[in-house]
């Protein structure tokens, strides 16, 4: 007879939540699931945010597009400068 090992966030569950009380594995899940529909509702509200900018053609700031915001956007002043193509013959 196989038994299967149970995987290794049922094992973190139990850990977290093994050896509460009832009432308080309920709400600590309860909890849980309000964090991640918080954090979906708020992905969701930027992205909406996003293409109603887009949509208006109202400039939209590199650090503010969607899915975007990362590295040299946040350099300010600091960022280095984009070199300019000598194309000149």
């Amino acid at each position: 007879m196989h038994v299967t090992q149970a995987s290794w966030k049922s094992e973190i569950f139990q850990a977290v939540f093994g050896f509460l009380p009832d009432w308080a594995k309920s709400a600590g899940l309860g909890l849980v699931v309000l964090a991640v529909l918080a954090y979906w509702a708020l992905k969701v509200k930027r992205r909406l945010a996003y293409r109603r900018a887009v949509r208006s053609a109202q400039p939209v700031h590199a650090a503010a597009r969607y899915e975007q915001g990362r590295g040299a956007d946040y350099l300010g002043a600091y960022a280095p400068r984009a070199r300019q193509d000598d194309t000149t013959v």
